[in-house]
């Protein structure tokens, strides 16, 4: 027995080699395609046969990520790769011995496979039976691990009868690989990943038999493969002075989730782009009810020529062209997946076509109840590259935003004269609105922006009702009531326009129910006459109990006194309408309970008088010091005194961006 070793640093070599986490089966790949070799290098490739042995461990308890929750698997441990190639021939093994070797340069080698072996397990045995040149058995057996390189190497002459084959076993996955997605879990997984890594082998027909197995399942490639085959579609392309053949693939139940191009090298899958954003569908393509994944694997000397010593990806200009003294050119992977994309959409139209009718109908659907985004389909087409057919409401509606273009210069044009216009009333806001929208472009000519201009306007309004009249005197608490709330009305019978409790808070428009200065025994069970300002129910469950409730009552601006105080008389509104029952014209009834949380909001102007009511009942000041905000927890109300400045800044704060975008 003899102790040899590499003619390298081997340590060196493989802490410099390249991470490979997103493809942590590359050691198994690079050993099953040594095995093509030695295979092509021995018989008839159709001769040939490999198996890979996936070998696990005994069943463990694995902590599921991000959880507490465990479960049984059986954790992968080693690969074991046989086949009955040529084998660990003298000129094979001393190849074997030497770093970077050149011994299959005409195959394509690297001379650098064997180290990702090490990089991912902790050692390799190797055994093999093979013919010397006198065509006798021989067997060759070693150790190759990154601290002893070559160890325990034994060779004697093997019985007549021993079978000709060569095993490489990758033994101790290291975690940091086996861990990864990328290494899958299931072994027929992992034979589909290795069929798709030599799938151009069985295109061109030139794979040998491969079998993946383990102790209770084995998966033929080959048998995989025939399921594939007539999915196939290949043509050749001409890019400059090369050519370049690509096979159109379409794969139904397939664990592959995204159409992706894949560069192939010395027939070996290298490096790849996702096809989404160029198919402008991530989803799976429709034929006649079967879902399949586009792949199209693209090969050609170009790429064998410039593909990486790691097999990785490709030594090629990151853009532009250059030309050498005679004329060749060099020329980044994006000219060639260029090329081929435009070959894949014409190999897909029919099935693009229908995608992009199914996202059409999709989004005027959409746009059909969302009226201020119809303008975009129309003038941004572009915006069904960005939906897929699947796409959520959301997802559309983020689309359609973003392509939204605002014409603001005009715009700003258009209303900065009516904007600078004073109203005297809600209603004849409505008259200039219509006009300035007539005056828009289709593009802005929508819902969203007469929505908006509309609440431009109110806010407009309500800040100068808030400010002296022309005989010095303040408007009464009416007209500011019936700007955000018609008196004496409740939601039963108004549309949504018709009130702006937004101004207060945005979540008060989606009530279940509201009511404005009607006494609380119209509209429940209570026998009370107190009459809040409003009362806003806004979030009702399935139960029909309601969970929030709101109480808002208003003071005349400017007011110095208070016959009662406003907090007074939203806990005395309180009192009489806990667990009681809000009667709706449709006969079911809205339930208030113990659960049931308050938000009071008394909305006056602050002066003297309120500041010491509400330091008098230990109310906290806001940090603007616009207001003030109690928990009261008799009533599990939360209670804020607001100025009306704090109104209408926080209403203006909140529909800034709007106004800007719209140029208001």
């Amino acid at each position: 027995m003899t102790e040899e070793y590499l003619r390298a640093d081997l340590k060196g070599k493989i802490r410099n080699l390249g991470d490979f986490k997103s493809e942590a089966l590359l050691p198994v790949f690079e050993a099953v395609v040594n095995s093509i070799h030695s295979i092509e290098d021995n018989n008839d490739i159709h001769d040939g046969l490999i198996t890979v042995k996936v070998v696990r461990d005994n069943v463990v308890q694995v902590r599921l990520s991000d959880s507490d929750t465990l479960k049984e698997e059986k954790i992968i441990k080693a690969f074991g790769i046989t086949d009955n190639g040529i084998g660990f021939t003298e000129e094979n093994y001393s190849s074997f011995l030497t770093s970077d070797s050149t011994y299959k340069l005409q195959k394509g080698g690297k001379g650098v496979g064997r180290f990702t072996w090490l990089k991912a397990f902790d050692n390799v045995k190797i055994t093999s039976v093979y013919l010397d040149k006198q065509k006798q058995k021989q067997f060759r057996s070693f150790d190759f691990t990154i601290d002893n390189f070559i160890s325990n190497h034994f060779k004697k002459s093997a019985d007549a009868n021993a079978e000709h084959k060569t095993t490489v076993l990758l033994k101790g996955f290291k975690e940091s690989y086996r861990t990864e997605p990328s290494a899958y879990k299931t072994t027929e997984k992992i034979a589909q990943r290795i069929l798709e890594h030599c799938l151009v082998y069985y295109i061109n027909d030139i794979a040998p038999r491969i079998i993946v197995k383990d102790d209770d399942d084995s998966f033929d490639l080959n048998m995989m493969f025939l399921k594939i085959k007539n999915n196939i579609v290949s043509e050749d392309i001409r890019i400059y002075d090369d050519t370049y053949r690509i096979s159109h693939l379409k794969l139904y139940n397939t664990y592959q989730k995204a159409h992706k191009i894949v560069y192939c090298a010395h027939n070996r899958d290298v490096d790849g782009d996702k096809l989404d954003k160029y198919l402008g569908t991530p989803s799976q393509l429709d034929d006649d009810d079967n879902k399949f994944v586009y792949s199209v694997y693209v090969s050609g000397s170009y790429l064998d020529k410039y593909v990486n010593s790691s097999r990785r990806g490709f030594e090629l200009p990151k853009n532009g062209i250059q030309v050498s003294l005679d004329n060749k050119k060099t020329y980044p992977l994006n000219i060639i997946r260029d090329h081929v994309i435009e070959k894949s959409k014409e190999y897909l139209e029919s099935y693009l076509t229908r995608v992009n009718e199914i996202k059409k109908e999709r989004i005027a659907n959409y746009v059909a109840s969302t009226p201020s985004l119809k303008s975009v389909p129309h003038y941004c087409p572009e915006v069904l590259d960005e939906i897929d057919v699947n796409a959520s409401d959301a997802k559309i509606n983020e689309a359609l935003f973003k392509h939204k273009g605002v014409a603001e210069f005009n715009i700003r044009n258009d209303t900065e004269k009516l904007l600078k216009t004073q109203y005297d009333s809600v209603s004849d806001i409505e008259d200039d609105c219509k006009q300035l929208c007539n005056k828009l472009h289709d593009f802005q000519k929508d819902d969203l922006a007469q929505y908006l201009i509309k609440r431009k306007k109110i806010l407009e309004v309500f800040e100068k009702k808030l400010e002296l009249r022309e005989d010095g005197k303040y408007e009464l608490e009416s007209i500011i009531h019936d700007i955000l709330f018609p008196r004496r009305t409740e939601t039963n019978h108004m549309s949504y326009e018709d009130h702006n409790l937004w101004i207060i808070d945005d979540v008060l428009s989606y009530h279940q129910y509201a009511a404005s200065d009607k006494p609380l025994r119209d509209f429940s069970d209570s026998d009370s006459d107190l009459r809040p300002d409003m009362i806003i129910f806004e979030d009702v469950n399935d139960d029909k109990i309601a969970n929030a409730v709101s109480v808002i009552e208003l003071k005349r601006p400017q007011r110095k006194d208070y016959d009662k105080s406003p907090v007074v008389q939203m806990y005395e509104i309180l009192e009489d309408i806990k667990n009681k029952k809000i009667k709706q014209e449709n006969g079911r009834d809205i339930n208030i309970n113990d659960s049931t949380k308050f938000y009071c909001f008394a909305i006056c102007d602050i002066n003297d008088s309120v500041k010491k009511d509400a330091e008098e009942r230990q109310f906290h000041p806001l940090k603007d010091g616009m207001g003030y905000y109690l928990y009261h927890g008799k009533f599990n109300a939360y209670v804020e005194i607001l100025s009306y400045d704090k109104l209408i800044s926080s209403a203006n704060k909140k529909h800034r961006a709007f106004f800007d975008k719209l140029g208001l």
